[in-house]
């Protein structure tokens, strides 16, 4: 059998993250209250209600819960797993990852754990890992899957998102080639993709939320369009009321062009500290 171990940073569907033969690796929120376990220790609403007077810091997963999710899946009978990570140019996690998985093969001779790094964020990377968890439901051998979840990686999987305020990226040392000089009160909005070097980067600025989502949207569509789909997918960071408005018309807009199966999800609270309220993200993967 093969197994699939990610980080709760991919935020992937719940029915993936349901399966038996696919571990969640949490990444770890510190407060001056205290670490918590990404989405299991603490609720959103919590972390908001904190992040109103301070900002919390992110770090990454424990040795021991790395360890956990290889070990669960090696006792099950997975022998061969596929490791899926957000981009290492936004987090350590993925070398993390690495570094004890080969730890962990030194103890267990006919296991064989492979290693991706999406170059991607949130379900930019868990669509990849939707992907594999299908390609095995369908029998497909670990070296066909293996390459096929690499090719994907730059070339396959898009992101686009846009953030009421660049505080929180900021204040986190995520900034990457985003304009940190983009103004809170000119009420300029960037719309923020992952490049093929693994970071942020803005592809264009908007004034207001609603252009700039509208704006966000087209991009998605130039992506698309001499492609053909496999998965797209809208997360927004809460659901508001406005988040959920832009959430609604963005679907609404998706169905117009045809689209009809968008998945909806929200983002792990690891990458709210870095977002603050009000994300909306859209991802594809194509075939």
């Amino acid at each position: 059998m093969i197994g699939v171990v990610v980080d709760s940073g991919t935020d992937i569907p719940e029915d993936i993250a349901k399966r038996d033969n696919v571990e969640i690796v949490p990444l770890r929120i510190l407060t001056d209250n205290g670490e918590y376990r990404d989405n299991i220790d603490i609720s959103t609403e919590e972390l908001f209600e904190y992040m109103e007077n301070k900002i919390p810091k992110t770090s990454l997963p424990t040795n021991e819960d790395i360890i956990r999710a290889y070990t669960d899946l090696y006792e099950k009978g997975c022998k061969e797993i596929i490791c899926i990570n957000i981009s290492s140019g936004l987090s350590g996690t993925s070398n993390s990852m690495r570094l004890a998985g080969e730890e962990f093969k030194k103890e267990h001779d006919d296991l064989r754990i492979e290693f991706v790094d999406t170059k991607s964020i949130s379900i930019g990377s868990g669509l990849i890992a939707k992907k594999i968890v299908e390609e095995i439901d369908a029998g497909k051998n670990f070296d066909v899957i293996l390459s096929s979840a690499r090719i994907c990686v730059n070339s396959k999987v898009k992101v686009f998102f846009t953030i009421p305020t660049l505080k929180y990226l900021k204040a986190g040392g995520r900034i990457g080639k985003v304009s940190g000089t983009i103004g809170d009160f000119l009420n300029i909005k960037p719309v923020i993709t992952v490049g093929s070097d693994g970071i942020y980067h803005t592809v264009e600025k908007k004034r207001g939320m609603k252009r700039t989502v509208s704006v966000m949207f087209d991009k998605m569509m130039e992506f698309l369009s001499d492609k053909k789909e496999q998965y797209i997918a809208v997360y927004s960071s809460d659901k508001g009321e406005s988040t959920a408005e832009h959430v609604k018309k963005l679907l609404e807009k998706f169905k117009e062009k045809g689209f009809k199966n968008v998945l909806t999800g929200t983002i792990s609270q690891s990458l709210v500290v870095h977002t603050g309220k009000g994300l909306i993200g859209i991802a594809a993967l194509v075939r």
